[in-house]
């Protein structure tokens, strides 16, 4: 019998160098990434000159926590640093390489620190590098600086600077970032002048983000032809934001206090984000809408202190409110609108509802009333045909109040009841009676996590629904659907 031949050959570092340093890439862990370099001088080589170097200190602590190494907080923060100056040495003594992708989060203390800080800083600077990525806090100390090098990189594609002071001669020098796509300023001192100086430089710029910063009176882009997505999110003391964009397609505004905001000239707005306080008033938002002509998807999130909302709207396909004003105090004039979403507070949700159906989404209140100012907010409406709703925690309701108004059922295509955790069974047939009370569906989805009761509680949650499913044929709704739905992974 022949003996079986075992190939050893070891293919993967017959790979092209690109190609092994993609798969690299995959490598979450620093300490993995240590392993693969000693497997032999080939890949020494090529760990040497990977090109994409990520130094988060806390994945870095977790690593070594999990390596159950016995070790102190002082002796790690040491030994990350030693690790990022080693590893940037190494790749800057590589031949016709230039770094891809640089990412620093850090916290510092010590002057050692920011000098490694600095020299690795300039050191990929130097060979140049695609995606930088900097994070480096101090509470208790100076901030850290930028070296003036950062804006004479012409290879730059995306910038993200967080808690760090911007080069010192940037209103100086020559900003040289003519490939820059990404700018993203994050707890960053700034002013007009230096919006200004950064965006002037950047003619290929998509995204401008800006996030918790001092300094900025006022906020002005314009001409950035470019310039697809905007998000200016609680800079505090800004007075007057000027977006003068013409390609502009999406812009999230977040402030507080009440600056005067001009978007009149981005006529390709599609989608608009805004949260702030004061909210202006019914009449001047719409006005503000009636600016935006291809507008289709618009988030607003209303102060409590505003109990009344109207706006109208022909090019709105998708309408989302946080807000804890009634229903019956919103009044929507958007004909074409497919999905609107009423929340009484943030909440992320996904849905999966026909777009050509209009449908509603909503988080009921704790309260019999919430109900009444439903069916009214849908009578009024009288254009959607797909409700789906979020069953609160702690929601109960005195399911005998609804029954006593004697009024019509609002007929809906279909209903779906989201319920994380079916754990109170008299508060699911409450909710369920109160729903019925208000819409007479034409299939209804029960959408849960039904691992988590028993057999006979939900065969009872089946019974009790679909009995009060043929309460409403024996009304004349005929062939009522009734399915469920599992939730695979319950939040």
């Amino acid at each position: 019998m022949a003996k079986k031949v075992i190939d050893t050959t070891d293919r993967i570092s017959e790979l092209p160098d690109y190609l092994v340093h993609h798969v690299l890439s995959f490598l979450e862990s620093p300490i993995d990434l240590v392993r693969t370099s000693v497997l032999s001088k080939k890949w020494f080589e090529l760990t040497a000159s990977f090109p994409i170097m990520n130094f988060t200190q806390y994945v870095f602590e977790r690593a070594i926590h999990a390596s159950r190494t016995s070790y102190n907080t002082r002796n790690v923060t040491a030994t990350f640093y030693k690790y990022m100056a080693y590893t940037v040495s190494r790749f800057c003594e590589q031949e016709d390489v230039s770094a891809h992708t640089f990412k620093l989060m850090t916290g510092y203390s010590e002057p050692t620190e920011v000098d490694i800080i600095e020299k690795c800083l300039e050191s990929v600077l130097n060979k140049g590098v695609k995606v930088l990525d900097i994070n480096c806090f101090n509470p208790l100390g100076p901030v850290c600086c930028l070296p003036n090098i950062l804006l004479s990189v012409t290879s730059l594609t995306s910038l993200t600077v967080s808690n760090c002071k911007l080069p010192s001669s940037l209103m100086v020098d020559v900003v040289k970032f003519k490939s820059l796509k990404l700018l993203e300023l994050r707890r960053v001192t700034i002013d007009e002048g230096v919006i200004k100086c950064l965006t002037a430089s950047c003619p290929l710029i998509k995204t401008l983000k800006l996030s918790h910063c001092l300094g900025l009176k006022r906020f002005s882009v314009s001409g950035l032809q470019s310039l697809e997505y905007v998000r200016f999110y609680y800079n505090h003391g800004v007075e007057r934001i000027d977006i003068d964009v013409p390609n502009l397609h999406v812009c999230a505004i977040f402030v507080q206090g009440p600056p005067c905001i001009n978007l009149g000239s981005c006529r390709k707005l599609r989608r608009l984000t805004y949260h702030g306080y004061p909210f202006p008033t019914s009449k001047s938002f719409t006005d503000f809408l009636s600016s935006l002509p291809v507008l289709r998807m618009l988030t607003l999130s209303i102060p409590d202190q505003y109990n009344t909302l109207k706006l109208s709207s022909l090019s709105l396909r998708y309408l989302e409110i946080h807000t804890e004003c009634d229903l019956e105090m919103i009044d929507i004039n958007t004909p074409n609108l497919r999905l609107f979403r009423y929340i009484d507070k943030f909440a992320d949700l996904e849905s999966d509802f026909p777009e050509s159906k209009a449908s509603m989404e909503c988080y009921p209140m704790n309260n019999t009333l919430w109900f009444q100012k439903l069916k009214r907010f849908l009578d009024k409406t009288n254009r959607f045909k797909f409700l789906k709703l979020h069953l609160p925690k702690d929601f109960s309701i005195d399911v005998d109040q609804p029954r006593v108004i004697q009024s019509p059922t609002y007929d809906l295509d279909h209903v779906e009841l989201n319920i994380r955790l079916l754990d109170n069974l008299s508060v699911y047939e409450a909710f369920v009676d109160a729903i019925l009370w208000c819409c007479r569906p034409q299939s209804l989805t029960l959408t849960s996590d039904f691992s988590a009761i028993s057999f006979e509680e939900r065969t009872r949650v089946v019974e009790f629904t679909y009995k009060k499913l043929l309460q409403q044929e024996a009304q004349g709704k005929t062939n009522i659907q009734f399915s469920l739905s599992s939730l695979t992974n319950p939040k």
